[in-house]
Formats: structure tokens, sequence, C-alpha cells
């Protein structure tokens, strides 16, 4: 499939390398499938990964597979080059997305959806080559 620039899909910075408390969330992704922290104790999702539960403070944590649907809960375009990234990759929308599981997650938007409405709903997309994909977002 050839994509146009308005499916571009970034890629993740070379700084985004998995640590021991975020490395299944990051090897989800490179796996195509996106997985999100679990606390088994109160039996609540949450994001971002840590060792320890943000509303029980348990060390019972693993992790769950996401549906990848959501809704939009705020966007932002990016016009100016400001982390080291090449011209070519401006400019790119910036998501926050609740998940349907409950938690929000940060990513990109398309650019052919950089102007959607708050609140319309969402879906994960990855890109041709998942292990070098950030989570980005698509109109459902």
């Amino acid at each position: 499939m050839v994509m146009s620039e308005h499916d571009h899909v970034p890629v993740a910075p070379a700084d985004c390398a998995a640590s021991a408390v975020s490395g299944p969330y990051w090897n989800g992704l490179a796996e195509g499938r996106l997985s999100i922290p679990y606390c088994t104790r109160c039996e609540r999702p949450f994001f971002f990964p840590r060792k320890w539960c943000p509303n029980c403070w348990s060390p019972d944590v693993s992790w769950i597979e996401a549906s990848g649907r959501g809704t939009l809960y705020t966007r932002c375009m990016v016009d100016m080059p400001f982390d080291g990234r090449p011209a070519e990759e401006i400019p790119y929308a910036v998501a926050l997305v609740d998940l349907d599981e409950g938690v929000r997650l940060p990513g990109r938007l398309r650019l052919a959806d950089a102007k959607m409405p708050i609140g319309d709903r969402v879906v994960l997309q990855f890109a041709d080559d998942p292990a070098a994909a950030l989570p980005v977002w698509r109109h459902e």
C-alpha cells in the first residue's frame, strides 16, 4: 500500500528505549498490539508504566492488551522542530486519547485527522514497521 502525506505514521525517536518498567508497553507496540499496566489488587488499568499502582500503591502490576479504541481528549499541531526532528517530519499532530479501558494515552494523530473534533472516536493505527512506531490514532 502506498501511503500519502496524510497517512504518514511517525516513528519513535531513538531515545524511546524500553526500560525494565516500560518494556511490555514498547515491546507490545513493536509486536503490533497495545499493552497497558493493570493492577491485580484493585483491578484497575493505569498509564504511564510504573512499578506500583498509582491508585492503591500495590506492587501487584501486570499487563493487559487494550482495544486500541478511544475518544479524542485533546490535540495540538506542532509546526516548529524543537526536539531534533528533521524538517520533513513537521508538521505533526500530538493527541491525548481516553481509551475505552479508562486510561489517557499520549500519541499522535494522522495528518489527515489532525483537525478532527475533540470527542470524536479514534482507533490505534500501526505503521508498516510497528517496531518503529509510536501510538498513532486515526478517526474511527
